[in-house]
This record gives structure tokens, C-alpha cells and sequence, in this order.
């Protein structure tokens, strides 16, 4: 470049190029910072998506709970429970946590052969289909902000915990 090309003018407006310069550069820093956010908001870095969901399973196999780890405040989330258990006996699941006490369960389906309610927790006792499975549907929805526990638990030991982090 020219050197008369590196200096600031005065005339006809006065103009500060090293100032423009920095400008120039904060302003390719904020277009990286927006393109990150929005390939993190497609992969689910907000709620609904790969880096969202996940899946826990009980150290003896028998439970298997299918969630959002991440999720927004006030939008509904599905919750999906397995439960291995005896074929044609009924299981029971306890339902606890500070996600099922903040939020709202909106549906379940199928609906349990019985629900009570047990603590802090539900107690709900779900039919098995012949091979010895039983899956719960969950709809929840929460107004709360903030990481929401949850645990599911058919014996002592044979238990799972998961948490949820809600945006505002």
C-alpha cells in the first residue's frame, strides 16, 4: 500500500485510520462470535438437538431414561422411561427430584395402573407388555431457570439421576 494511503486525513472530514482499523477488527470478531452461536444453537447447544439430548441407563440395566439435558424455560420437554421388568407383572417406578417437584407433568401415556403419591415423589405402578417392558411418556414443562434433578428409581439398587439445564 501507499504510505499516503496509511494516514488519516483531515480534509475534506477528518478521519483516524488506526481507529478505524480497530473497529474493522471487532467488528470480524463479533461476525465470528454470531456464526458460533448459531452453529451451536443448530447442534442443539439451546435445547432440542444432538448436543441436547441424552440417555442414562442404571448400572444393572433395568432402567433407561431418555431426556433434554439442555432445554428453555416455559417450553415442554419429553421424558421417556424403560423399565425391565417381569413379563405380565406390573412394575413399580418412583418418579423424584427437583425437575418433577418444579415441573408440570402436562401428559403421561400410558396412564399407570396406579399413582400415589409418595414424599416428595410419585409412586407409580405401570403394567409390562410380554416381554417384560414397560415404557413411560412423559410430557413436562417448567418455568424455572437453572439445573433441575431428576430420579428414577423401581429398587434401591437399581436407581438413575439426571439433571436439566433450563435457559431463561
Amino acid at each position: 500500500m501507499n504510505e499516503d494511503e496509511l494516514l488519516s486525513r483531515h480534509e475534506p472530514v477528518e478521519e483516524d485510520i488506526r481507529m478505524q482499523e480497530r473497529v474493522w477488527r471487532f467488528e470480524r470478531v463479533g461476525w465470528y462470535v454470531l456464526v458460533v452461536i448459531i452453529l451451536l444453537a443448530l447442534a442443539g447447544a439451546f435445547g432440542n438437538g444432538p448436543l441436547s439430548d441424552a440417555q442414562v441407563t442404571s448400572t444393572d440395566g433395568r432402567i433407561q431414561v431418555e431426556y433434554q439435558r439442555l432445554s428453555r424455560s416455559g417450553t415442554t420437554d419429553d421424558l421417556r422411561i424403560t423399565v425391565h421388568g417381569i413379563a405380565g407383572k406390573p412394575v413399580k417406578v418412583m418418579l423424584g427430584g427437583s425437575l418433577l417437584r418444579e415441573a408440570s407433568i402436562e401428559t403421561m401415556q400410558p396412564e399407570p395402573q396406579s399413582s400415589i403419591s409418595h414424599g416428595e415423589a410419585l409412586l407409580l405402578q405401570l403394567g409390562t407388555s410380554r416381554d417384560g417392558i414397560a415404557t413411560l411418556y412423559l410430557t413436562l414443562r417448567s418455568e424455572s431457570v437453572g439445573t433441575l434433578e431428576g430420579i428414577v428409581r423401581t429398587s434401591p439398587t437399581s436407581a438413575v439421576s439426571f439433571s436439566t439445564f433450563l435457559y431463561p
